[in-house]
């Protein structure tokens, strides 16, 4: 009898060893617009350490990069995609040229401004661009992703923030499409249209939970991982554009949540991107350079946590995920009739 609880206990204490030695570790990645590109590089870090994160959760641009990181692509994959795409003509929703019918091409460059008419009357536009483009690319990036409605089920389990527009209440989004609640996350008010998510119109989850800490908590994650892109409150000097005044307003209550919220963290970390804005799209070297730089000073402390790992997932599954489904591609069309 005395053996069989010694045998007990033993088993018991290697079960708590083992637990400790493979704490849950989970990765919060603010909203910042373009000073998100910053993000990559703590990343190719945590790629580098071959730390295994747990779960990711992201707001606005971090939702957008935390959703491909979480769905098999790797930090220098992001990296790679960031400096190939061309952003301005991404939320202008402007199609190559060779793409665009002939009316398009006759006319688009002959009107500086485009404006809806609804019900016979001239109206003004919900925002500078619709999304279309975005939307269709997120789409075309994440199409691995289309038969999971159920965000913790992909490779890193993973959920992002939306803003109701009609009630200003958070919107946790962890279920249905991926490339739509990414879209959502990143709908900053006057820059892309509200994105329609199960009845409810959202936008940019940054006005109400920009750094989701404590939802990240409530998911049983022992060490949590910031990556924080927020700027600073501006000076009336600085406030030189719509986009700044808005950001600005929006900022309010966001950057007093985010501080109390950085109190649950166990490593904060800041880029420094305090000279850059949300729309700083033509400076993406340099954002991703200063995020290259803040990654390298948390090398050894990913390695550290790295080393705790005992039990790790195949890292090659993860990121072979994104290629399961083979691309669709319509070879002709025919029209009958």
């Amino acid at each position: 009898m005395k053996k069989k609880i010694l045998l007990c206990l033993l088993l018991y204490a290697g079960i708590n060893f083992s637990q400790e030695k493979h704490p849950k570790i989970g990765l919060v990645l603010s909203g910042g617009g373009a000073k998100g590109f910053a993000h990559v590089g703590v990343l190719k870090e945590i790629d580098k350490a071959g730390l295994q994160i747990d779960y990711i959760a992201g707001t606005s641009m971090g939702a957008i990069i935390g959703g491909l990181y979480a769905s098999g692509y790797t930090a220098l994959e992001i990296e790679k995609l960031i400096k190939e795409i061309n952003f301005t003509d991404t939320l202008r929703d402007k199609f190559p040229r060779k793409a665009s019918p002939f009316f398009e091409k006759e006319y688009e460059e002959k009107t500086s401004i485009t404006l809806p008419v609804t019900k016979g009357k001239i109206g003004i536009p919900k925002s500078v661009s619709k999304g279309q483009s975005v939307l269709s690319l997120f789409y075309e990036l994440l199409d691995s992703t289309e038969e999971i409605n159920d965000f913790s089920k992909l490779p890193i389990p993973f959920f992002c923030i939306g803003t109701d527009v009609e009630t200003g209440s958070e919107i946790l989004l962890e279920k249905g499409s991926l490339p739509l609640a990414i879209r959502a996350s990143g709908s900053f008010p006057t820059l892309l249209d509200p994105v329609e998510v199960d009845g409810k119109l959202l936008v940019d989850g940054g006005i109400t939970n920009n750094f989701p800490i404590s939802i990240m908590k409530s998911k049983g994650m022992d060490i949590i991982i910031g990556v924080d892109v927020q700027g600073n409150l501006k000076k009336k000097e600085n406030l030189t554009s719509v986009i700044a005044i808005l950001n600005q307003i929006v900022s309010y209550q966001t950057y007093n949540k985010s501080n109390e919220e950085k109190k649950l963290l166990d490593f904060y970390i800041h880029p420094d991107v305090y000279d850059y804005s949300v729309v700083d799209f033509d400076k993406k070297d340099e954002i991703l350079q200063k995020g290259d730089k803040i990654g390298a000073k948390f090398a050894k402390a990913f390695k550290e946590l790295a080393d705790k790992q005992i039990k790790k997932k195949d890292k090659k599954n993860v990121e072979n995920f994104k290629y399961r489904i083979a691309k669709r591609k319509i070879d002709s069309i025919e029209i009958k009739g």
